[in-house]
């Protein structure tokens, strides 16, 4: 799957989507019109006559504003709650970390393994408790705000490997833009479906009136049902114009992160056997695009969101065939263990892996994750789980590095309770001993956990800051803790998707002062630092003389606002970004582990999540 590529297909086909939204509502205004038209003819008031331009422009008027407003006002709310907001609205639950029913668990430890695989952060995890057929979904405007939900009966009907298969297949659309542009879709379309629910209030109001005008409302809001229905059959078809073939890759994609065609293969089986996949929810009509199953039935074919049962089925089951032909006797070799890298462990890599490996998952990096998981040490597993010591966990991620880190701790954490401040002291040897490569993931599997702490997030992120400026000198690690921390706990789900275009002055500055901290960060000597940073600014579009800055000119705040304002740069040109920083740290043919983290949380910052690369080592 080719990430970037992705994201600019998503962009140009949410821009046909809206064209086809016109047309859909030049269609309505026409109806609207020949209903008023048929109205004021019955009255007898005016001469009937099928052409009125005063009419027309009020009916067009009112139409056009009433579908525009209701569609801003629910890309607005969507903006506001993002993914969760869908979840919720759906009779979702959110399943807490510390969750002690074993199909949850379950469901958890899958999440986390792809989440670490990929390099995107831990999404929060929904059941919908009242659905009892297989179906799941995920949905975020962004990899950092997403979330994905199952159904009840997705997690007592599916063994392991078949969830595996579900999650892997709801993670590519997480991956390649589909969650953007489908919370969009429900945005776009909401405005069209609100007319039928205003002929219902119509309608009701009519039957109760005794007005000498009551036949002509009734007709009129029957009009208006009818015209609303209209709008679904066109927000249908857009909607299955829009998932069908990526539903297709979706599928294939899971099978590339598995490579266990069988995973998802048995889910679609189940479902095309017993037809279950029917979500009964009130509101499952403007969101079934986002299921993995069929979600809702159809009268016609062409109007289904998802392709037909059999031939997903059938695509994988040849899919695998051929795999099987190319790769016989290849072998699959499993992920190393990675409680071993110590802190000055390097690997090796290219930019052009590392940019091929955005957005992608492989059965290697997934079997990674699910060692690195089983590595840690029981009692920081189990931390991760429950908000307060997985705080507690935090704390000690953040003192790990000083020389009496439980002397820091009671000094800085005045205001929390001893209990929390010894375990947090007790947890520094076990990190230590887990070895360094796993500190950051342990970070990615407590935030989830971090995340419900509620009205107790703000504490967390003073006692973060008073930890980290202990000392009086932020480190690099400590950068990048308090950099997943707060988009974690004040990250917003708005719309990321938004190409912003700012000065490309500001653009090379920028691409300077994120470059130069990267090429300091791996080369001591000056010289060596210059050939590398014109090693990586030949991977930019030449735009006059680059410039290294001086090392004491790089404060982490100024990188940390480099790094926001190209997140707003077009999909290709972060990927040039991105490629231009593996060759910054790749430069001397090693990577260090430091080095290897501070990518990818670029690759986040970028919206570009980048796999763990120890994984292919």
């Amino acid at each position: 799957m080719d990430f970037f590529g992705a994201q600019e297909q998503a962009r140009r086909q949410t821009r046909w989507l809206i064209a086809l939204f016109v047309m859909a509502v030049a269609a309505v205004i026409v109806a609207v019109y020949l209903a008023a038209i048929v109205v004021i003819g019955t009255r007898g008031e005016q001469p009937l006559s099928f052409w009125n331009p005063g009419l027309f422009l009020a009916v067009a008027g009112v139409t056009t504003l009433f579908i525009t407003s209701g569609s801003l006002y629910k890309i607005s709310a969507l903006a506001s709650g993002g993914g969760e907001s869908v979840a919720k609205s759906l009779g979702g639950r959110q399943v807490l970390r510390a969750s002690g029913d074993l199909l949850e668990m379950r469901l958890l430890n899958i999440v986390d393994e792809m989440a670490i695989a990929s390099g995107v952060p831990t999404p929060k995890v929904f059941i919908l408790d009242d659905e009892h057929g297989i179906n799941a979904f995920a949905a975020g405007f962004s990899t950092q705000q997403a979330v994905v939900a199952v159904t009840r009966g997705t997690l007592e009907q599916l063994s392991r490997d078949e969830l595996q298969g579900v999650v892997a297949h709801e993670f590519s659309h997480i991956l390649n833009g589909d969650m953007r542009l489908n919370l969009r879709l429900i945005g776009i379309l909401h405005g069209i479906l609100l007319l039928a629910l205003i002929g219902r209030v119509i309608l009701r109001g009519a039957g109760r009136g005794r007005s000498k005008n009551s036949g002509g409302i009734a007709f009129f809001g029957l009009a208006l049902l009818a015209i609303g229905y209209i709008g679904v059959f066109f927000g249908n078809l857009i909607k299955a114009a829009a998932s069908r073939q990526r539903e297709f890759l979706a599928d294939a994609s899971a099978v590339q992160f598995t490579r266990n065609p069988g995973g998802i293969g048995g889910a679609l089986k189940k479902i095309g056997g017993f037809e279950q996949s029917a979500i009964h929810h009130p509101k499952a009509e403007e969101a079934s695009h986002l299921f993995f199953g069929e979600g809702i039935s159809t009268l016609f074919g062409f109007l289904a969101t998802h392709p037909p049962i059999d031939e997903r089925i059938r695509r994988i089951d040849r899919s695998f065939r051929m795999e099987q032909k190319r790769s016989a006797g290849a072998g699959f070799q499993p992920a190393v263990g990675v409680s071993g890298f110590a802190a000055n462990e390097r690997v090796a890599i290219t930019p052009q892996q590392v940019v091929a490996s955005v957005g992608t998952v492989t059965p290697r990096q997934v079997a990674y994750a699910h060692d690195l998981i089983e590595s840690l040490p029981p009692s920081i597993r189990d931390d991760t789980r429950h908000p307060d010591r997985a705080r507690a966990l935090l704390y000690a991620l953040l003192v790990v590095g000083e020389a009496q880190p439980a002397q820091v701790l009671r000094r800085a954490l005045k205001d929390e309770a001893p209990e929390l401040v010894e375990l947090a002291a007790a947890r520094v040897p076990e990190l230590i001993a887990a070895g360094r490569a796993t500190w950051l993931p342990i970070l990615e599997l407590a935030m989830p956990a971090l995340g419900e702490e509620g009205p107790g997030a703000e504490r967390l992120l003073v006692n973060a800051k008073r930890l980290i400026e202990a000392d009086g000198n932020v480190t690099l690690f400590e950068y990048l803790v308090d950099s997943l921390l707060r988009a974690a706990l004040t990250g917003k789900p708005g719309d990321k998707g938004a190409i912003q275009p700012y000065p490309q002055k500001r653009v090379h500055e920028d691409c300077e002062t994120v470059l130069s901290l990267l090429v300091h960060l791996g080369h001591r000597d000056l010289l060596l630092a210059q050939r590398a940073f014109a090693a990586a600014t030949a991977f930019l579009p030449p735009d006059g003389e680059w410039t290294l800055s001086a090392r004491n000119t790089l404060p982490l705040p100024r990188f940390d606002q480099s790094l926001t304002r190209l997140a707003t740069l077009d999909y290709r040109l972060r990927a040039r970004l991105i490629e231009a920083c593996s060759a910054a740290i790749a430069h001397d043919g090693q990577v260090t582990i430091h080095e290897a983290e501070l990518l990818r949380i670029i690759g986040a910052k970028l919206d570009c999540p980048i796999p763990p690369l120890l994984a292919e080592e």
